[in-house]
């Protein structure tokens, strides 16, 4: 068959997991165990994902059927026969299974969520993970482990959901109106406005939100729903789904829940916990997608800069666009540094439970912060990729746009930005979060030995520290929350990229700290132009690829 995808796609070509020499600095740097497997899932991402879900999003939308050739009711929604086979292959590859079986930690499954990251098919595979953790680690009745076998079944593995959100409430999750009652040892469930729930029509059992008594948030039980009940009928309906302008490959319907069956996951008393825990999954899936999109934008931009010519060189021989490429690239390092930082924090504390331990609490803190730096540099990132193309970069004849549309969306999903704020802020208030991160952060600090290195961290250190006691003493510290969380994620990403220099010892990483903390801290300076290098971007040359390769 003439296949002329890579014409349209440069892409096509890399390995998205291997070929990715940041990611991989960054796994060594944080004590990742290499993960056996992501090879092929790169590969595959690369090689024929990205082409499927292009073709998804335009021409192969989720379809709601409600009723089958009899007039029963299913509320089937019907995919392309390559977005099943799609899926199929991801789970084939263990993107849910080998974490939350017992093949490997939960961070096999987040950097695959960054090698993946495409918004709407890694959203039904973020859904099912949240689904098999909660029912992992909170399911201890014989039923929900029963459950459980079924989502890490190697040759037929069901999908999940989560069901949290509701119209009159939104993130406010004490606005719930869908109830919870028990009848002779059984609970059920009824409410007609699950408002916002992705992944409707494909899960074979979802997480749900509903109040056990009356009250606030704390009255909020956690409970798991499969969607056919007992006598193999529909435990609950979909209304419609969705129009969305990004995202398409995840239908997002409207649940309505009539006495249906559920089963309670832990102690009742704890829901709302165990409902936000569950969520913090999704969040850091949320920061890793971000980053791998804005990954593979940057990176086809940058292919393009090295062919397209202008005014008589090549694109990516103009100094006005070796800044641009060079200074994108470090900000999504950042972005990507302290994303994985995240996960691997939360995966080290998977097994802290309610009323949890510092170390959770930190993680907690932490991926708040993830989350925010990667999607709005994502949105950065992918936008400004979008202008290297030019005018074509705006035609959704190519997968560029899709990159862009899709980014929008990981500042929204689990929480806004504002909400990532006030929880940020919360855990700082109630768990004394920022002490520990302070203590981190200065740790690092005081270990560098890269004399440069050194004394850019004590000022950007001093300064974030400075502004944070004036907020915190202000009184006004949640009208300030958003700018106190840019701050505190700025001075992660260049406290972890100095320490990745030191551990790693390459200049380049060096060169590309300097940038990030120049861009941060002296962006009113006239900046010389020795900041802007070249080896920060030119890994990711194909040339330079293939004589690293051999080929």
């Amino acid at each position: 068959m003439n296949d002329k995808f890579g014409r349209i796609f440069r892409g096509s070509i890399l390995n998205y997991y291997s070929d990715d020499l940041p990611l991989q600095k960054f796994i060594r740097y944080l004590g990742i165990d290499n993960k056996n497997g992501l090879s092929d899932l790169g590969k595959y991402v690369s090689s024929e994902l990205i082409e499927i879900m292009d073709f998804v999003d335009h021409k192969g939308k989720p379809e709601l059927i409600t009723w089958d050739l009899d007039g029963k009711r299913i509320d089937y929604v019907r995919l392309s026969p390559e977005h099943r086979s799609a899926l199929r292959k991801l789970q084939e590859l263990g993107v849910v299974r080998k974490s939350a079986g017992d093949e490997n930690d939960w961070m096999y499954h987040y950097i695959s969520g960054y090698v993946i990251s495409d918004s709407g098919i890694f959203c039904t595979l973020t859904l099912t993970a949240q689904t098999a953790y909660g029912l992992k680690k909170y399911g201890d009745n014989p039923e929900l482990k029963e459950f459980l076998e079924k989502y890490v079944n190697k040759l037929d593995p069901w999908y999940g959901a989560t069901y949290y959100s509701e119209t009159q409430g939104g993130s406010d999750l004490g606005a719930n109106n869908t109830v919870a009652f028990n009848e002779g040892n059984n609970w059920y469930l009824t409410g007609n406005d699950k408002y916002f729930a992705s992944d409707a029509g494909l899960a074979d059992g979802a997480i749900v939100t509903a109040k056990y008594a009356e009250g606030g948030v704390k009255s909020i039980g956690l409970f798991f729903v499969p969607a056919m009940n007992g006598r193999g009928e529909l435990n609950y309906t979909i209304r419609r789904l969705k129009n969305k302008m990004g995202t398409i490959a995840v239908p997002s319907g409207e649940v309505e829940l009539n006495r249906s069956e559920a089963y309670l996951i832990g102690e009742k008393e704890k829901g709302i916990y165990y409902a936000m825990e569950i969520l913090t999954v999704s969040r850091i899936d949320d920061a890793l997608a971000a980053s791998g999109i804005g990954r593979k934008a940057l990176w086809e931009a940058y292919l393009h800069a090295e062919r397209r010519s202008a005014f008589g060189k090549k694109l990516i021989e103009h100094p006005l666009m070796i800044r641009d490429l060079t200074t994108l690239e470090a900000e999504l390092e950042g972005a990507v540094i302290i994303s994985l930082y995240a996960a691997r924090l939360f995966s080290d504390a998977y097994s802290s439970r309610p009323p949890y331990d510092d170390n959770y609490n930190y993680a907690r803190f932490i991926s708040h912060i993830a989350k925010n730096m990667a999607a709005w540099a994502s949105d950065h990132v992918t936008q400004y990729s979008l202008e290297i193309f030019g005018g074509i970069g705006f035609f959704e004849e190519f997968p560029m746009a899709k990159f862009h549309r899709d980014a929008l969306v990981t500042s929204i999903w689990e929480g806004t930005s504002n909400i990532q704020s006030l929880d940020m802020l919360e855990a700082i208030v109630r768990k004394n979060a920022a002490y520990m991160f302070f203590s981190k952060m200065e740790s690092i600090k005081n270990k560098l030995k890269n004399d440069r290195a050194g004394k850019n961290i004590e000022s950007a250190f001093n300064r974030t520290k400075e502004y944070f006691d004036s907020v915190m003493k202000s009184g006004y510290a949640e009208c300030h929350s958003k700018d106190l969380l840019k701050k505190l994620g700025e001075l992660c990403e260049v406290t972890l990229m100095y320490d990745l220099y030191e551990k790693e010892g390459d200049e380049r990483d060096l060169h590309s700290a300097d940038l990030l903390f120049a861009e941060i801290y002296r962006k009113d300076e006239v900046l010389e132009t020795s900041l802007f290098k070249m080896d920060i971007v030119d890994w990711m040359s194909n040339e330079r690829r293939k004589t690293a390769q051999g080929k």
